[in-house]
């Protein structure tokens, strides 16, 4: 029996943060902020902006404050939800003072990947999660959960840990969860198994995907959790970006992929699929990047459909 999808998927364009920051070439403020509101030119409403870690582990992201500071009236005057990712309190407290009202934090499903991305034990990061939480004061928390489909180094990733960090956060009242798989190890067998585990825990409606392209199973996966009520997922332009922390797990799904693969199921986005083939294409050029993506490549296939 075939399985109804969506009519309707919000799609978050993560290439700012997530797409930039391991990016070996340094990318200047203006042209990061150029190029975001190029994003929002194509359809993007929901963006991750920048984050606020340590700028000596990503030297790229370390204009944070400056960055959103040029580009918070444009977002705002465009009605785009714009959220920066942060690893603790420092970083909550900096977002905060930067003008964010969406923040992200982030708190691995593995231990191992946890500890290498945050020098945090999941424990050690969920209690500073929820005590920040609890201090949120109108901020509006999305708790992302990397390796939630399974974990690179080898270690278990149960089920029961991701429901015990889903109770534990809407406890303190979370009310969005990113959940990602992290290395792109994913199958679709599995990512039916882990979403409908997940709509057990919780409403599924509130419960956005983040999917890497590692195997060349990214769009296999994104279908499967269409199929199963996802109407939120993250992309990045031109497949840029990976996890500095994960062996291997370059690429995310690109936007333009994802967003063909919508439109041809004739599932509406608000993007303009021309505008974003047309950015990707700008965008490698400028910032010497070769995408991943088919269609930013600017092949020929594709383009006449």
């Amino acid at each position: 029996m075939k399985m109804s999808l969506p009519k309707k998927v919000l799609v978050s364009e993560v290439c700012p943060r997530d797409g930039w920051q391991n990016h070996p070439v340094h990318i200047p403020t203006e042209k990061k902020i150029e190029y975001i509101k190029k994003m929002v030119e194509y359809g993007a409403r929901k963006m991750e902006v920048t984050s606020f870690v340590n700028p000596k582990y990503v030297p790229q992201m370390g204009d944070a404050t400056e960055l959103y500071a040029g580009l918070k009236d444009y977002l705002d005057e465009h009605e785009v939800t714009s959220f920066a990712l942060t690893l603790n309190k420092r970083g909550v407290d900096d977002a905060r003072a930067a003008g964010f009202h969406h923040v992200e934090f982030v708190l691995s499903a593995s231990e191992e990947h946890n500890i290498r991305n945050s020098r945090r034990t999941i424990q050690e990061s969920l209690d500073a999660f929820k005590q920040l939480a609890g201090e949120a004061d109108g901020l509006h928390i999305i708790l992302a959960m990397p390796c939630v489909f399974g974990s690179p180094f080898g270690d278990e990733v149960p089920l029961d840990r991701i429901k015990w960090l889903i109770d534990e956060a809407e406890s303190v009242g979370v009310a969005e969860f990113g959940v990602a798989d992290t290395a792109g190890i994913s199958t679709p067998e599995n990512t039916r198994r882990v979403l409908r585990a997940i709509s057990e825990y919780t409403d599924i409606n509130k419960v956005s995907l983040h999917m890497h392209d590692t195997y060349g199973m990214g769009l296999a996966n994104c279908y499967v959790a269409l199929e199963e009520g996802i109407t939120m997922m993250d992309a990045s332009l031109a497949g840029m970006g990976g996890c500095p922390f994960v062996p291997g797990a370059k690429g995310n799904i690109a936007t333009e992929d994802l967003l063909y693969m919508l439109h041809s199921m004739g599932i509406e986005t608000g993007y303009d699929l021309d505008k974003v083939n047309q950015a990707a294409a700008e965008m490698a050029a400028e910032i010497e990047f070769v995408p991943t993506s088919c269609q930013s490549s600017l092949c020929a296939c594709h383009h006449d459909e």
